[in-house]
């Protein structure tokens, strides 16, 4: 269910498309984003506020973003509420922004949003943002939880917000290769305040520069107009193995095996494996190599009768562990063949 958070930045958007230019820039050799193969995460590359370095001490850029895409057999939107990091005063600063956690790519339409706001020191979005802020760490799998959460605080900042509209707002569906309009693939998303027609060139983003225009006599960093860039991130590989839930599971199966809690130990081990392979923040490839992970951190706790301690959690442990997607002990692996 969309929050009116994402529901307000998608009708500024609408009601100002004959204002600004929306186009996505795709990232150079990247290639279309595999449905039920691939993750995809959201960040705020880069922007700009003409006006922004005349706000002074009193006003400063809050962000509202994320995400949307099929998840648990809906369209479920991931997005986070905050303040970027870096100035929104000098076009071309690298913001590097995450919006979204990595999302696995189940097929069909992803929509991105965002949304920026004009905050005061004053003003109640302030503790707005202390609270948001506590929650980040939250934004995380089980991502079933962290769509949740992120609903929560955007049904909340819209009473807070009252009536004020956003400085700037871009929305964009993306579809899967041959589907017709903007591919999913890398690249970056760009809405400029100012209509196409009045951009004369090609639009880049250009390494040291941010977003450029090109006119005919070479790439130059936009400026004096208002614009967001978004970075869409498409990758087959993880770069972040934080799974609390499954690590808590591996430890509930060590303490049963460690004080002899036969069937206790049994039941949890099962369902360990069972929830990594059934896992639906993970992709089919990464289910089973995790699952089969998971049955052998457990199995060394029990031979070995020590329980795995932080240091020893499915983050720590995957660099060096984690078998290849090929690997023969992962290519014909069956759930049966791990629990049984």
């Amino acid at each position: 269910m969309f929050s009116p958070m994402w529901r307000r930045a998608t009708s500024w958007f609408d009601a100002n498309t004959a204002h600004v230019t929306r186009e996505f820039i795709p990232l150079p050799g990247g290639r279309p984003a595999r449905a039920y193969e691939d993750y995809v995460r959201i960040w705020l590359a880069e922007g700009f506020l003409a006006k922004a370095a005349t706000w002074g001490n009193k006003h400063f850029p809050v962000l509202h973003g994320g995400a949307a895409l099929d998840y648990l057999g809906g369209k479920t939107p991931f997005t986070k509420f905050g303040q970027p990091k870096g100035t929104l005063a000098a076009p071309g600063s690298q913001l590097d922004y995450q919006l979204t956690p990595l999302l696995p790519f189940n097929g069909g339409v992803i929509e991105v949003e965002a949304s920026l706001y004009q905050a005061s020191t004053a003003g109640p979005l302030v503790t707005a943002l202390k609270i948001a802020g506590t929650l980040d760490t939250l934004l995380a799998p089980p991502l079933s939880l962290a769509a949740t959460i992120a609903g929560k605080v955007g049904d909340g900042l819209d009473s807070v917000l009252d009536q004020d509209q956003p400085v700037l707002a871009v929305h964009g569906a993306m579809v899967s290769e041959g589907g017709g309009g903007d591919e999913l693939r890398p690249g970056w998303l760009a809405v400029i305040r100012k209509p196409r027609d009045e951009l004369p060139g090609s639009l880049s983003v250009q390494k040291n520069l941010g977003l450029c225009l090109d006119n005919g006599d070479g790439p130059e960093q936009l400026s004096g107009v208002d614009y967001l860039l978004l970075r869409i991130e498409c990758r087959p590989d993880r770069d972040d193995w934080r799974f609390p839930e499954l690590d808590e599971l591996v430890r509930e199966a060590g303490r049963a095996a460690i004080n002899g809690w036969a069937e206790t130990f049994e039941d949890a081990r099962k369902a360990a494996i069972t929830r990594a392979w059934t896992s639906p923040d993970l992709t089919p490839a990464d289910r089973r190599r995790v699952a089969k992970l998971v049955a052998d951190e457990i199995a060394a706790a029990s031979k070995f009768g020590a329980i795995p301690g932080p240091d020893q959690s499915l983050e720590a442990i995957a660099a060096g562990r984690l078998l290849a997607w090929d690997a023969p002990e992962v290519r014909n692996l069956t759930l049966s063949n791990l629990i049984g």
